[in-house]
């Protein structure tokens, strides 16, 4: 039998499906996240929230 997800799992699941996500689109780039600073991930997040409308 399946339960449903309450609303807390929910959205942990989204965040760890949003962080691999970005994750990926850094390496496919070709950014190597730990050699990153703070300021390079927001530009990076405002470049695909951009590219992609979110």
């Amino acid at each position: 039998m399946t339960s449903q997800l309450t609303e807390k799992q929910k959205a942990t699941l989204w965040q760890q499906r949003r962080m691999a996500s970005y994750q990926a689109s850094c390496r496919l780039a070709g950014y190597i996240l730990s050699d990153m600073t703070a300021e390079q991930h927001e530009e990076r997040l405002e470049s695909l929230r951009r590219q992609y409308g979110g």
